[in-house]
């Protein structure tokens, strides 16, 4: 069940029509949520050809970390080793699910290739594994969710309904955003609430978002991108950078487009989700690239792995360290293959640049001191470093990435394959992220203030514009494969 299709819609009006019909009994909203989370995640899975007994996988790892929560408050401070045990036990498992299922084979592989080189003749077996959907989200959620009690930052959930629906809430579960405990399940302790508002500033945001993937994301995707990652040496240079501007914009519209469903799908349940993205391309730098994109798990590895490494403090070769094994991390997320890794990595030399360069500037200054030109500049910079690097991103391998990097050294500067349309798309994406903030508020405080019929009417509008685009079936959210 992907949100661009009907049956989605469909699905989310029965849930949000049953979610408040059960207002008054909350223990039955949270039941009947939580199944609807079930049957979302096992639809998801059959439409992808998964099997939806993966499902088990995410209600066994929450009753686990609920379990091990509830242990770690039973125990006193003072027995620090039974303490660090149990946060070993959740760490551990998360972690044990996440090699195996995503990154088992990528370890076998390499090591069979070191012991090729050193001659020696073991043949290491290939485990025939299925990624399940999600993993790398709900994993990351319930983990956290323990060091936050074993830090004693956040209390132990008592209700093991309550911290199910925590961990399967059907509108961030296969692809994010990832969702902290402290923020979330303090509004499941609450009573929610709809205004007119909140319905109004929901469908906004679905609709907003299922126009980023189907008008933009989709299209860019099957009228250029994919036929130039596909059969690079066939389109000349110049041909081969438009399709790198083509899937920059398309991986943002795709994910940040998934984003504004779940958080427009949340709001009309009465739940807050954070926000993902702030319009990454206008950064100015890599550092701030990476506190505008996937700002939640940004968020996560700053949080959970840069700040106990020692973030900043010490000597910059140590905050160096800090940062390069934090964005490599971040690309082996994202991925089992070297071209995550090199990603990652290159990201953080970028940003080890960056703040040495920083350390020369006088104290106070920030980037909105600066003159309009030269803003403009490290824009322009900082987002051709990104464009270049979706190469190791979008590539299968270092093979094709070879391959599409020589396409791209190459002397020819024809643009005769791209279509008109696809330039069209191109520009009015690229000038709507470039625009003033402010004049998307505008439109969406005009939608917001409209009656019900106007708003109705141009939700309409744009779903006929959307069926009049999209040219095959459903495309899947490329995030679903991380």
């Amino acid at each position: 069940m992907l949100f661009t299709s009907v049956l989605y819609c469909l699905f989310l009006a029965v849930a949000v029509f049953g979610s408040w019909l059960l207002i008054r009994q909350q223990s039955l909203r949270f039941a009947f949520l939580l199944v609807a989370s079930c049957v979302f995640y096992a639809s998801a899975c059959f439409g992808l050809g998964i099997h939806p007994a993966f499902l088990l996988l995410i209600l066994g790892s929450t009753c686990w970390d609920f379990s091990i929560a509830r242990l770690l408050e039973a125990t006193d401070v003072s027995q620090i080793w039974r303490r660090r045990a149990l946060l070993i036990g959740s760490v551990g498992m998360n972690l044990a699910l996440l090699c195996y299922f995503k990154y088992l084979n990528f370890f076998l592989d390499n090591v069979g290739a070191v012991l090729h080189l050193l001659h020696w003749d073991v043949a290491l077996p290939t485990i025939r594994t299925v990624l399940p959907i999600g993993i790398s989200f709900y994993t990351f959620q319930t983990m956290s969710y323990c060091i936050d009690v074993y830090r004693k930052e956040i209390p132990a959930e008592k209700s093991l309904l309550r911290f199910a629906l925590f961990s399967t809430f059907f509108p961030q579960l296969v692809a994010g955003p990832i969702v902290r405990a402290h923020k979330f399940l303090p509004q499941l302790h609450k009573t929610p609430s709809l205004s007119v508002d909140d319905v109004s500033e929901g469908l906004f945001r679905i609709g907003r978002g299922l126009a980023k993937k189907i008008l933009i994301a989709d299209f860019l995707a099957v009228n250029l991108v994919d036929r130039v990652f596909s059969q690079p040496r066939l389109y000349s240079s110049a041909e081969i950078l438009v399709g790198l501007y083509a899937y920059t914009l398309q991986i943002y519209c795709d994910f940040s487009g998934y984003t504004d469903v779940a958080i427009g799908s949340a709001r009309l349940l009465g739940y807050q989700l954070p926000e993902n993205f702030m319009r990454p391309y206008r950064a100015r730098t890599v550092a701030e690239f990476w506190r505008r994109w996937h700002m939640t798990l940004s968020t996560w590895l700053r949080h959970y792995v840069f700040f106990p490494l020692g973030g900043s403090r010490g000597s910059p070769w140590l905050a160096h360290r800090n940062t390069l094994i934090t964005l490599t991390l971040i690309g082996l997320w994202h991925g089992a293959n070297w071209t995550f890794v090199l990603y990652g990595l290159i990201h953080g030399i970028a940003i080890a640049v960056n703040r040495t360069a920083s350390r020369t500037r006088p104290k106070g200054w920030n980037h909105d001191s600066e003159p309009w030109w030269q803003q403009t500049w490290k824009i322009a910079l900082t987002f051709h470093f990104v464009v270049l690097l979706r190469i190791l991103f979008r590539a299968p391998g270092l093979v094709a990435a070879g391959e599409v990097t020589r396409a791209l050294a190459g002397a020819d500067w024809s643009l005769g394959r791209i279509g008109y349309k696809v330039w069209l798309v191109l520009l009015l994406g690229y000038a709507i992220h470039w625009s003033p903030p402010r004049w998307l508020d505008e439109v969406r405080m005009r939608f917001v203030s409209w009656p019900a019929p106007a708003q109705g009417a141009a939700l309409a509008g744009l779903a006929a514009c959307m069926a009049a685009v999209a040219e095959t079936d459903a495309v899947p959210f490329i995030y679903f494969q991380f």
